[in-house]
Order: C-alpha cells, then structure tokens, then sequence
C-alpha cells in the first residue's frame, strides 16, 4: 500500500511538472570518509580556490564561459567567509587544493574529474554538471546538478544550477558525523 502510494505521487509529479524546468542537486551520501571540517576552510583561507571549468554546453568561447560559471559559484561554497573561485593558481590560493568543474561530462564522477579534467563532452537536452572539491589527484566531495532544456547563461535556471551545485558540493559535515563549529550531527 505505502509503495503504490509512493510511486503514484512520483508518477503524479511528473506529469505535473513535464512541462517545467527543475534544477534537480545530489550531493554523495555523508559521511565522506575523506573530507573533514574545515577542509574548503582551509583551502579557500588566502580568499581563493583554483578552480578548473570544462565542457561548455551553449558553444562559444570555453574561457569566456569558464569566466561566468567562476563568478557565478563566487561565496556559494559552506566556507564561512568569502571565497572566490579562479582559473590560475596565485597567491589568493592553496596548493594542492582545487575544484574542477565539469558541464555534460558523460558518466565521470567527481573522482575521475579530480585525477583529470579532460574527458569528451556528452551532447544532451539535459544540462549536467558535476563539481569536484579535490586535494591533488584525490577526492574530497563533490556534487551533481541537472536541468532540461537550458538555451544559454542568461537563463535563470543555469545561475540556479551553479549556485545549488556548488553549495552541495561542501558537505555540512565530516567522515566523523562532526558538522560546521565541530557539531556532532545526530
């Protein structure tokens, strides 16, 4: 009886919602076993985080895109301060932390992106991008955003995509159930 009910609500929905566009977010079941609090923190602390952007989804220049989504997910992070994100390492950043950020990238998750951001560009309806916190070649979180038929970035739904997909990507707590202001989650 719950089953039936609960698959006719998700089939009721659906067809509610055919018609529109929903910007749908997954972050990776918590606890990650290798992100702990306060690891953005840190690497963001000197105000930036190197931040790599592939696939461009509309067409036209990659860095000129790049350059959007970066600003875009500006202060979207859980960092507790301001953090930008920027295409070279400088002295606003923290090696060997980056973030790689990858648009229709196939079935690549956020630890293939961290050992390499080259990959071939699916083709879609549907927009996808996952976001990868990395240290080095190893993954630390990472998140998964989609939505149907995105025309440009002047669409508010792409700002929406990369604003929640970036802040799903900073899990709220650690491998040891410990969330922000060292919290143990219940």
């Amino acid at each position: 009886m719950k089953n039936t009910l609960i698959t006719s609500l998700a089939a009721i929905s659906a067809i509610a919602l055919g018609g529109c566009q929903i910007v749908m977010v997954q972050d990776a079941p918590g606890p990650r076993s290798s992100y702990y609090d306060g690891d953005f923190e840190h690497a963001g602390h000197k105000g930036a985080v190197y931040t790599i952007v592939r696939g461009n989804p509309f067409g036209g220049s990659p860095e000129q895109f790049a350059k959007i989504v970066r600003t875009t997910m500006k202060d979207q992070a859980r960092a507790g301060r301001p953090v930008s994100f920027i295409g070279k390492h400088n002295e606003t950043t923290y090696k060997p932390y980056k973030v790689v950020v990858a648009f229709n990238p196939g079935n690549r998750n956020g630890d293939d992106l961290c050992k390499s951001a080259d990959y071939p560009q699916s083709r879609s309806t549907t927009t996808k991008v996952v976001m990868a916190f990395c240290f080095g070649d190893s993954l630390k979180s990472s998140s998964t955003g989609w939505v149907d038929g995105l025309k440009s970035v002047n669409d508010p739904n792409f700002t929406k995509l990369v604003k929640e997909t970036t802040n799903a990507m900073i899990p709220a707590q650690d491998a040891h159930d410990i969330g922000e202001g060292g919290n143990v989650s219940n």
